[in-house]
């Protein structure tokens, strides 16, 4: 590998940049504008070059060897900006320059990470699952904690055997003034368990507005799970009852994923419940039908429905399991729609 040398730009500030070469056209283009960088051709020579050298920046191209098991790691040495046409991917090739990579180190005053809840109809399929899998994902991207919010049959603790606290914890700290919070760790993966039901007063309303809050000022990413019961009615400033958690977390949300079945059970369920969980949102939703065996129909009823309550809403749906494979498209689509000035 050879030394790093400075990359002075128009302005004649100093970065460092690691190259992961994987034979591209666009990792020659970069080299003829940033003739001296840190090149490496391997996921072991790129994490040895970030870790020794400590870049500004890691350019890497999506179909990199191995980035997929390194990408976590790489993030926790410096930025990462990965090259392709995914979209998952933060630059496509033909945009790729210094400029563009300039505007993607550009500190952002009040940076604020994206809240995405999760939530079903009474009776839905698989929605801690999906959370669960969503938050995985998405931390492929970046820093990403996932959060406990079903104050009324908490599952992730369960789901990860995570002993429960973490948001109860939080609240706690919130309430002497601080918040805190109180995370556990999956992989790369942060996690803030949920609290024993009998607790759920200490989850009120202030304090958890102040918990995702402080997540959303510490990650780019958080996903939070939450019950299917919710009172849109009600004060949720007030004393709460174990509805108030779900009410706050789909108010505080950029963007709702919503998990339902394709039964017409599971839609009418949805149907009665939509008013209120849309007055709520604050951001676009997701609409996603879990286990579905005929897409076409199924999605093509729920658009036509769905454009009383939520016009804007996109309708994705998982097979029979929730896995990284049939995640990828309800991801993407998350991150689209952050792009393109969701909430």
């Amino acid at each position: 590998m050879a030394e790093k040398s400075p990359w002075r730009t128009g302005d004649d500030v100093a970065l460092t940049v690691a190259l992961g070469r994987a034979g591209h056209s666009w990792e020659t283009m970069l080299l003829a504008q940033i003739p001296d960088v840190v090149q490496a051709h391997s996921l072991v020579d790129l994490l040895v070059a970030a870790e020794v050298h400590v870049p500004d920046v890691i350019v890497v191209g999506q179909d990199f060897p191995r980035l997929t098991d390194g990408l976590s790691q790489l993030r926790h040495l410096g930025r990462v900006v990965i090259v392709g046409e995914s979209p998952w991917a933060d630059c496509p090739p033909a945009q790729l320059s210094v400029e563009r990579l300039r505007s993607l180190l550009a500190p952002q005053v009040g940076d604020r990470g994206q809240v995405v809840a999760v939530w079903g109809p009474q009776g839905s399929w698989g929605v801690t699952s999906v959370a669960i899998g969503l938050a995985r994902s998405l931390c492929a991207r970046d820093r990403t904690l996932l959060i406990d919010a079903n104050v009324h049959v908490p599952a992730i603790g369960d789901a990860l055997s995570q002993p429960l606290g973490g948001l109860l914890q939080g609240c706690l700290s919130a309430d002497r003034g601080s918040p805190e919070l109180s995370v556990r760790t999956d992989g790369p993966l942060s996690v803030m368990t949920g609290v024993e039901p009998r607790m759920y007063p200490s989850v009120h309303p202030a304090a958890l507005q102040q918990v995702l809050e402080s997540a959303r000022r510490s990650y780019p990413w958080v996903v939070a799970d939450t019950d299917s019961a919710v009172d849109a009615a009600g004060d949720i400033g007030l004393v709460p009852d174990w509805t108030s958690a779900t009410a706050v977390t789909l108010r505080e949300a950029d963007q709702v994923l919503i998990v339902i079945g394709e039964s017409d059970v599971a839609l009418a369920r949805l149907w009665r419940a939509l008013p209120a969980v849309a007055e709520l949102m604050a951001g676009r939703a997701t609409v996603v039908v879990n286990r579905c065996s005929s897409p076409r129909v199924t999605t093509a009823k729920l658009a036509r429905r769905l454009g009383d309550y939520l016009p804007e809403a996109a309708v994705g749906w998982i097979g029979d399991r929730v896995t990284e494979k049939s995640l990828a498209p309800i991801v993407a689509e998350v991150a689209r729609q952050v792009t393109t000035g969701a909430g």
